[in-house]
This record gives C-alpha cells, structure tokens and sequence, in this order.
C-alpha cells in the first residue's frame, strides 16, 4: 500500500505523538477523545496507519509509532514550527493566526514547494546577517503601511546589505 499521508491521516499521527508525549500508552479510544472524532473513524484511521507502516497497533492493544512514523512527525513539525515561526517573528503575524495559516499552507503545498520554502527560511535563521537590513524594512512597511524611501529608490545598495 502507498505510504502518502492525507492531511486527516496526518492529523491522527500528529494526535498520536502528542498523545504519546503525555501518556506512556494509549488506545484508540485516546485518539478519539483527542480529536473529538468517532471511535470507528478513529479505528479506521490506525489500522490505515498501521498499513502504511506508520504506527504499531494491535486491535484492543497500545499504539506506539514505528521509526518511519518518529521521522514523518519530526520533518512535519519542524516544517510547521518554521513557517509558524516566520509568520510571527518576522511578518508579526499573532502566534494562533500564524499556526492556523501555517497549517493551511502546508496543505495547499507541493512537497517540492514546501520543501525550499522551509529550507529557505531555515537558511534566513542561519544567516550570519542575524536579521538582513531588508527584513528589518519589511517589518517597518509592515507595521507603518509606508515603504521607506531608501528602498524606494534602492538599486541593492542602501538597506538590502549588498
């Protein structure tokens, strides 16, 4: 079977990992109260995850995650974490409005498209600049609604660092 996650799969991993952070072993029915789901959808959901080789289940048993299931809940949360990140340090976006809108956005995203994105951002955090000049205009335009008239008549040499 395909090992792709849908988004509402995804949902039951991540639920599962949060569940698992908090709890030493849970059950279906733990999922389900979770994420105010139905019990047969939940079972539904984790024998799929199961299939794919996400998730260890035995019915009626615990559910653990498989290494290959750790590994698609840490890239997922790093990716959401990095853009949530940006939305609210650097385009001063409130912390809910930047989770909500992290998580759509992952959603209508190619993992291709994603993916540079995240590493894009991940390289701005790097950067030995701290905070390039640009970024610091951007946050000034942001919040004044005026751009500033260095980057007005900029050509990359005043506010841009170059």
């Amino acid at each position: 079977m395909e090992n792709t996650l849908t988004k509402s799969l995804e949902k039951y991993l991540l639920a599962i990992d949060s569940l698992l952070n908090e709890k030493e072993s849970i059950i279906v029915k733990d999922v389900a109260t979770y994420l105010n789901y139905g019990g047969a959808s939940t079972a539904n959901a984790i024998k799929k995850l199961k299939e794919k080789g996400y998730i260890n289940y035995e019915p009626y048993g615990n559910i653990t995650l498989t290494a290959n299931g750790e590994r698609v809940v840490i890239v997922k949360r790093y990716r959401h974490n990095t853009i949530t990140n940006f939305f609210n340090k650097v385009l001063n976006i409130d912390i809910d409005d930047a989770e909500y809108n992290a998580e759509q956005m992952e959603y209508s995203m190619t993992e291709d498209v994603l993916g540079r994105l995240v590493n894009f951002l991940d390289f701005m955090k790097q950067c030995s600049c701290s905070e390039p000049k640009w970024i610091k205009s951007c946050k000034t335009t942001l919040e004044t609604g005026e751009i500033n008239n260095k980057c007005k008549s900029c050509s990359g040499g005043c506010c841009c660092g170059k």
